[in-house]
């Protein structure tokens, strides 16, 4: 068998293409050991400093990042600030993206409950107690805002059974050091693709799952208002938390002006459960929704401002669907006269 099966020509033999996949993954795994490695043995408040610079750099260095997060930015802020006032909210938001990053690595680097929460202020506990109790499990709300990324570990290292819904990296390697580091504290991560009815189960089983809900992808949504203008939001956290019986957190880690970071787990969210299904989940998306924009709003350099959320119009929508409609008569078809 090959080496890198799947990558290699029919008599066996290594695809460049393959090698230099090899060669870059392997690099890049060694590469964030060595920073994990470095950055341990560095003050965390330099280690901040040094990655906001960075954060500040790219800025700089990525135009196209750039011009999406001014351009965004613009659409939000437009009628109330200058255009040398968003541009500095746009640097703002990289440096604050390096920042977070910083907080990424070090909270990767934490061994101990001790550790991790020496810098990190924590919030409202209580409300993961209370929605324990239901026994349903429940649905951490949040959004591409602060140091989200680590709002997992945040979870497990209070002691709560906790998961998120994952993407699986196609490096081996690469997907072996995230998976490991997020597992190391009891995190599950569900893969991306589990069947509804196994991400419902691990709801009823009395787990916490993680949901972002900010974000303009092909999954099932309803359009609402984002700083004023129709924005596609995916409903999935409001259908499972319907399907499962499964309450519902509000949960934000976010950056203090000390750059040290603030984990806000908010008061449960009065799901509407009237029985009409579509009201329903339409209600509670919108609840969900606009409490997160109300943080965007108050923290908006904070928020990932370089992402399309406003890509997706009704237009284009009524085109998808009109042609997956198109398809599936097609194949329909197709079977009929096979048959």
């Amino acid at each position: 068998m090959p080496i890198f099966e799947g990558n290699s020509e029919p008599n066996g033999m290594i695809t460049r293409k393959a090698l230099r996949r090899y060669i870059k993954y392997g690099f890049l795994v060694l590469m964030i050991r060595v920073l994990l490695g470095t950055t341990r043995m560095l003050p965390r408040s330099f280690t901040k400093g040094l990655f906001g610079r960075l954060g500040g750099l790219a800025f700089w260095m990525l135009k196209g990042e750039r011009i999406k997060t001014i351009r965004n930015l613009t659409i939000a802020y437009g009628q109330t600030k200058s255009e040398a006032e968003i541009r500095d909210m746009a640097r703002e938001v990289f440096v604050n993206l390096g920042i977070t990053a910083a907080e990424f690595v070090i909270k990767w680097n934490a061994r101990t409950r001790e550790d991790f929460f020496s810098d990190l202020k924590v919030t409202g506990t209580e409300h993961f107690r209370n929605a324990y109790k239901g026994g349903n499990g429940f649905i951490c709300v949040t959004g591409h805002i602060g140091c989200w990324e680590a709002i997992p570990w945040a979870i497990s290292m209070l002691g709560y059974p906790a998961g998120a819904i994952g993407r699986a990296h196609s490096n081996k390697k690469l997907n072996d050091l995230i998976v490991k580091s997020r597992e190391r504290a009891g995190f599950k991560l569900l893969p991306l693709g589990s069947s509804y009815k196994t991400i419902v189960n691990f709801l009823k089983e009395n787990h916490g799952l993680g949901m972002l809900i900010d974000v303009d992808t092909s999954v099932k949504g309803i359009f609402l208002d984002f700083y004023g203008k129709p924005a596609y939001t995916p409903v999935g956290a409001a259908m499972l938390a319907l399907d499962a019986g499964a309450g519902a957190l509000p949960i934000v880690y976010l950056k203090e002006e000390d750059n040290t970071f603030h984990l806000i787990i908010g008061e449960e969210f009065m799901i509407q459960r009237s029985g009409k299904r579509e009201d329903d989940i339409r209600a509670n998306t919108e609840m969900f929704h606009k409490w997160l924009e109300k943080v965007i709003q108050e923290h908006p350099t904070q928020w990932v401002w370089m992402h399309e959320r406003w890509k997706t119009t009704q237009e284009k929508l009524a085109e998808i669907d009109a042609r997956r409609a198109s398809d599936r008569e097609a194949r329909r078809r197709a079977a009929r006269e096979q048959g």
